[in-house]
């Protein structure tokens, strides 16, 4: 795959801790869920959109005539 590259040379450890963890009971299993979808499809989804919404808009300057 093109699109991938390597971002270091030794592989970064993965989160200790935190809310996804260790689950232990279905509520937490949900929450875990959710914020998985958010952080991995809908961030993504919307970053586009919030990018085009807070680049500058360029205006040519008012001429006196």
């Amino acid at each position: 795959m093109k699109h991938i590259r390597r971002m270091g040379r030794l592989p970064r450890p993965a989160q200790t801790d935190g809310l996804c963890t260790d689950i232990t009971s279905d509520l937490q299993a949900r929450f875990c869920f959710v914020l998985s979808f958010f952080s991995q499809v809908f961030v993504p989804l919307v970053q586009p959109l919030i990018a085009i919404k807070a680049a500058p808009t360029t205006t040519p300057p008012a001429t006196e005539e």
